[in-house]
């Protein structure tokens, strides 16, 4: 139970957040929510007042419908079959004693037979009767107890009846009676019976007072209900004696979310069977430390946390920290937008060494807010059914671990990106692409959201535990970006730079001075063979546009043949060359000079027609990105 230990210690760290409403940088509203509680989207508004009269009643809008409400073990995990109330605030069918009056039908215990609202009167008399009982409840409880609600949302204009029945769905036939679609239909999934009451107290001279959020409401509600709890055992969690629970929270990635992480409630099958009589045995957890537990983890992912078709990634500290799944760009743009020397980064030039010192330069203002033995915790979860939930990746790493794998990291995977889009406007980055970006770029653009989110994952200890890329994606990229004639030519340019950022990083290059610029030291084959085919590609493209001409050369459409037969292939390519460098006249003889200087530096018994590793799209990147940045330099000349 190490990753709810860490949740809990996360929820204590917290505190002073409990049930104070936060927004992320994306405007989204985020609530660490108190024990006892959970969120629940309210289509009504009743206010009552204190003498337990009703006085107003609105619809709420859906931007304003999250309620933070209080919430027993069984309602907060009870489904259509099951009939627990909440606390307080509850659905019509449970806070309506006129309910059936107008065409609804109570839901009925399966233990004792009480009716829904029988349930929910009952228990709420129960918390107003004990010792932590609070007034405005109580002036809740004596309004509800009157039994008409309805009748009192029908007045109001709230809901609508016809033949003292409630209208089950807006129709033609009711436009043209009533004419406006009330607002009340705009905000409900279901009929008028599905909708949720949340319950206001009006005071003359001070106007309304919310009860959901109310910080002297949860404190009540959470004294009461933790001296209801019956069982008290030993807490996996936190060593003590505490009232245990064998019911634990869902609603962990989203609202409407079932799956649960901790489930023991098949007693009849193979669950534990075989190995314990009871589940206990397996794990006896608190209320409170499942409660906490579960209510940071709700937090941190609507917070901070990564999700693509139901995955969730997840990374997490005492203080904002870089995640595993971003970009260098992503990580730092604030930096290098504000900082001078990374002015140095709007260069073709910019050496690795450069990008570590401006990297460890901004990665050194995480660093300082966080105290030496720090944990960063790491997060992968899913759900294999509706029902359960998994927890793919646990990790826990010391900070200055951390840091480095993630130093590390950008620094190996560092390539220069000008794929970058934000706010409609391209931009170049230095540094290594985000992992979806990787993803996406070893399958393809349209590739499922399955495939992209398990590709994700077989990444994330790359850069956690710095292990090596697994080669299947190394090829899978090699062999995309090889075959630029199969994609639009902003897909391939992306793919492309992306797949020499991966096969940087996979082939280990150790050399400081390693980066984007052209090494023209180089020897290794495969790099001379990319910057041979890229000298072609640029060749032909600068003749092909002298006569207005705008197709793919001979070098693009043969990349894939040339990756596999590097010798042969050449041959056929610079047999094609012949015309254009005739129409490029001393352009033309440049270009071959070049090549006569990459052709000097081969060794002999390395040119071959072996097939090509990633290393040959590294030399093809630096010599065509050289040779276009001399022609820009002359232009602007």
């Amino acid at each position: 139970m190490s990753w709810l230990y860490d949740l809990y210690q996360t929820y204590e760290e917290n505190k002073e957040s409990v049930g104070k409403i936060q927004r992320t940088a994306m405007g989204k509203e985020v609530v660490l929510l108190p024990i006892a509680h959970a969120y629940q989207n309210a289509q009504i508004e009743v206010t009552v007042t204190k003498n337990g009269e009703f006085y107003a009643a609105k619809v709420v809008p859906k931007d304003e419908a999250p309620t933070i409400i209080p919430v027993t073990i069984p309602s907060a995990g009870r489904s259509g079959s099951t009939s627990a109330p909440h606390a307080l605030h509850d659905n019509l069918v449970y806070v309506a004693g006129d309910f059936e009056e107008y065409g609804g039908k109570y839901k009925k215990s399966s233990i004792d037979g009480r009716y829904s609202y029988q349930m929910y009167l009952d228990a709420l008399k129960k918390w107003c009767d004990s010792e932590f009982t609070h007034p405005l409840v109580q002036n809740i409880l004596t309004y509800l107890e009157k039994g008409n609600l309805i009748e009192d949302l029908i007045e109001a204009k709230v809901m609508f009846a016809k033949d003292h029945q409630l209208v089950p769905k807006w129709s033609k036939e009711l436009e043209r009676e009533f004419r406006d679609k009330p607002p009340l239909f705009n905000v409900l999934s279901g009929d008028q019976t599905t909708a949720f009451i949340r319950f206001l107290i009006h005071e003359e001279g001070e106007g309304n007072r919310p009860l959901w959020g109310a910080l002297e409401i949860i404190d009540s509600f959470v004294n009461y209900y933790n001296q209801e709890l019956p069982e008290v055992g030993l807490d996996y969690v936190t060593g003590e004696m505490l009232p245990l629970t064998g019911n634990h929270p869902s609603k962990i990635r989203y609202g409407g979310d079932m799956a649960k992480i901790i489930s023991g409630n098949d007693g009849v099958n193979y669950t534990y069977r075989g190995r314990f009589t009871d589940k206990n045995q397996v794990a006896s957890i608190s209320y409170e430390a499942s409660q906490k537990g579960h209510n940071a983890l709700k937090w941190l992912i609507a917070k901070q946390g990564y999700s693509i078709d139901g995955r969730v990634f997840l990374t997490w500290g005492k203080v904002e920290i870089p995640s595993p799944e971003e970009s260098s760009y992503d990580l730092f743009a604030d930096f290098f937008a504000e900082d001078e020397e990374a002015d140095a980064l709007n260069t073709i030039d910019t050496t690795h060494q450069q990008f570590a010192e401006l990297f460890r330069k901004a990665l050194k203002g995480y660093r300082t807010n966080l105290a030496y033995h720090s944990p960063i915790h790491i997060m992968i979860l899913d759900a294999a059914t509706p029902g359960r939930m998994g927890i793919l990746y646990d990790r826990s790493i010391e900070k200055e671990t951390y840091f480095e794998r993630i130093e590390q990291w950008h620094q190996t995977c560092f390539w220069r990106h000008t794929y970058g889009m934000k706010n409609k406007v391209h931009y170049t980055f230095w540094g290594a692409p985000s992992l979806r970006d990787i993803a996406e770029s070893t399958y393809g653009s349209k590739a499922n959201d399955t495939l992209v989110k398990n590709t994700i994952q077989e990444l994330f200890p790359c850069v956690v535990d710095g292990k090596k890329i697994p080669l299947t994606i190394v090829r899978s990229l090699l062999k995309r970006a090889s075959n630029p004639v199969s994609m639009e030519k902003w897909e391939w340019e992306k793919t492309l730079s992306i797949a020499c950022a991966v096969v940087k990083n996979h082939f280990d290059y150790k050399k400081e001075e390693k980066n984007v610029a052209l090494d023209k030291q180089e020897t290794d084959r495969n790099y001379l063979f990319g910057r041979m085919l890229a000298v072609a590609d640029v060749l032909e493209e600068r003749a092909l546009y002298k006569v207005g001409i705008k197709r793919s050369t001979n070098a693009i459409r043969y990349m894939n043949a040339f990756s596999s037969h590097p010798a042969t292939t050449w041959k056929i390519i610079q047999a094609n060359l012949i015309p254009y460098q005739a129409r490029l006249k001393g352009q033309g003889s440049y270009y071959q000079m070049i090549l006569d200087d990459i052709g000097a530096t081969f060794n002999l018994e390395d040119y071959t027609d072996q097939a090509l590793n990633g290393n040959y799209l590294l030399g093809y990147y630096s010599q065509r990105a050289d040779l276009n940045k001399k022609t820009e330099e002359k232009t602007e000349d």
